[in-house]
């Protein structure tokens, strides 16, 4: 299946060409890759242009959800694959994801499916254990990552899905509406890697955006 992986990068100027390279590797004839620079101030949009994948550039700062759907407006391919741009996921698993789409309409990569990583932060971990666990119980369904940034999909799905999300609560709205409109969601174990910069991530604040999302997919 064709495919277009969309990366969302905000200043990631240091993890943007390893990323990049390690995704052409598994593309085949008709992917595309789209690289999303939400605002950066830094070189991430440069790095990514001399690589010539295509590069669409906000610019100011609008949010990882904003982004996201920037760059699945301007995808050619129905087959939408998202990947982060700083390191922590495996780029290598993308066409597994794929396969998985026939007889799925979204397919997650799990860093989680196996337990906490042994090299994952350990109060991120917790708390992307006890987010899975509520959404599994909101959902009556075994969630094991909900917000994990890698995972593919058709276009449809993602537009039927309505997200309302404006930033990182993009991935958790989408798994909770997702599966609560009835679309078949699997999971498949990935590794988690390290991280290349400065994670964007408010430990708090966040948490209590996630938890949100999972309501906010769940309930309207």
């Amino acid at each position: 299946m064709k495919k277009t992986i969309v990366i969302p990068a905000y200043n990631e100027e240091y993890a943007i060409k390893k990323v990049v390279e390690r995704v052409k590797r598994v593309c085949s004839k008709g992917d595309e890759i789209i690289v999303v620079d939400d605002g950066s101030n830094d070189r991430t949009s440069e790095i990514a242009k001399r690589l010539g994948v295509k590069v669409l550039k906000h610019e100011k700062n609008k949010g990882k959800a904003i982004a996201f759907k920037t760059g699945f407006r301007e995808a050619k391919n129905d087959v939408i694959v998202t990947i982060d741009a700083d390191c922590t996921y495996p780029p290598e698993k993308i066409p597994k994801l794929v396969r998985y789409l026939k007889g799925n309409d979204l397919v997650i990569g799990s860093r989680f499916r196996k337990g906490i990583p042994d090299n994952f932060p350990l109060l991120r971990g917790i708390a992307n254990v006890l987010g899975a666990k509520f959404a599994s119980l909101i959902l009556f369904k075994r969630v094991t990552d909900v917000t994990s940034g890698m995972r593919a999909f058709r276009k449809d799905v993602v537009e039927a899905c309505d997200i309302r999300a404006k930033g990182l609560d993009f991935e958790a709205e989408f798994t909770s509406r997702a599966i609560s409109m009835g679309f078949r969601h699997k999971e498949i174990p990935i590794s988690s890697e390290e991280r290349i910069g400065r994670s964007k991530l408010n430990f708090l604040s966040d948490i209590f955006k996630f938890s949100i999302a999972i309501l906010r997919g769940r309930l309207r």
